[in-house]
């Protein structure tokens, strides 16, 4: 029964994360509202054994992937999360971060963006031992969005919305 709570749970938090941007904006409390949701799309994306749920999912952009944008499924209050929106990675101003809409990470028109719809080289999605899980892009096409997939509505919603 826990297994099938956890799935209709999941189905879920993409609507409540939605909901909850149309109502609030996007000041930083929103922000960390939505990054729980994502964290634990993060977690979904990680795989289901409680030991991976504890990985570390970041991403990489830019030539190479050698640029870090932030970890995905990180407390809020980590100087590296995605949610810190006072941290390098979740500031609005940074050059390194997907919330920038004028970096080359956050613009809708960069190639290396989660945010351009035609992304054909968007950051990539990895957890602390290197595993690959896909790209995180709002590009419906591209042949490597898997894990990508279940941030798609966080994207276009809150990071990719202006």
């Amino acid at each position: 029964m826990d297994g099938l709570m956890v799935i209709r749970r999941s189905a879920f938090l993409p609507w409540a994360g939605f909901l909850l941007l149309v109502i609030a904006g996007c000041s930083p409390a929103a922000r960390q509202r939505a990054g729980s949701i994502a964290r634990g799309a993060a977690a979904g994306a990680a795989g289901a054994s409680a030991p991976q749920y504890s990985n570390k999912i970041m991403i990489f952009g830019g030539l190479d992937h050698k640029t870090y944008l932030g970890c995905l499924n990180c407390n809020e209050y980590a100087t590296d999360s995605v949610f810190n929106s006072y941290g390098n990675n979740g500031s609005p101003y940074s050059a390194q971060s997907i919330w920038n809409h004028y970096s080359e990470f956050g613009s809708p028109y960069s190639n290396y963006s989660a945010c351009n719809s035609y992304a054909s080289d968007p950051p990539v999605i990895v957890d602390q031992n290197g595993t690959y899980y896909g790209r995180l892009t709002v590009n419906e096409y591209h042949p490597q969005r898997a894990a990508g997939e279940k941030y798609y509505a966080w994207l276009t919603n809150a990071v990719c919305h202006e």
